[in-house]
């Protein structure tokens, strides 16, 4: 007579096998899934900076978000606007522009903000720094390259540019 179906030595060999791979995976997953919710904030920032750009070289002057036709990922160009994973702060009160998080991302805890902020130049050349408050937890591993935004290596720490 032959032998059918699985002793239950290998059914629970294939257990424990499952439970590595999902020991191990699993966390990866949920990272890689904070990393792809931050990476809205370099596309934001990015399209920020350009609008600023063009809107400095026609009009020798820095904008607010309204006047450079900026719209936050949220849809919104005045005050606060919020996403499910970031606020954007059209106030211009310390960065001109900046997205806090609303929710934890890996090691990066809820309530840090990335910012730009520029500076014009004599020559009506607009000057950026991008950054963050915790360049460590949260730009280096979540967002590598929101740094490189900048086009100054000196930092910009207060708003300005807007004459």
């Amino acid at each position: 007579m032959e032998k059918q179906g699985f002793s239950i030595i290998e059914l629970m060999v294939a257990l424990v096998i499952m439970g590595v791979l999902a020991a191990v995976a699993v966390p990866k997953l949920f990272g890689m899934i904070d990393k792809s919710k931050a990476a809205e904030i370099s596309l934001a920032a990015g399209t920020y900076i350009k609008l600023q750009d063009i809107y400095s070289f026609e009009h020798h002057k820095g904008g607010s978000w309204q006047a450079i036709g900026y719209k936050s990922p949220a849809g919104n160009s005045t005050g606060k606007a919020r996403t499910s994973v970031f606020e954007y702060d059209a106030s211009e009160s310390t960065y001109n522009w900046s997205a806090e998080s609303i929710v934890n991302l890996n090691e990066c805890p809820k309530g840090r903000i990335w910012f730009v902020n520029y500076k014009l130049e004599t020559n009506n050349h607009a000057i950026y720094w991008a950054s963050s408050d915790d360049v460590a937890n949260c730009s280096g591993a979540l967002t590598p390259k929101f740094s490189n935004l900048s086009t100054t290596a000196t930092a910009i720490t207060s708003a300005g540019g807007m004459e």
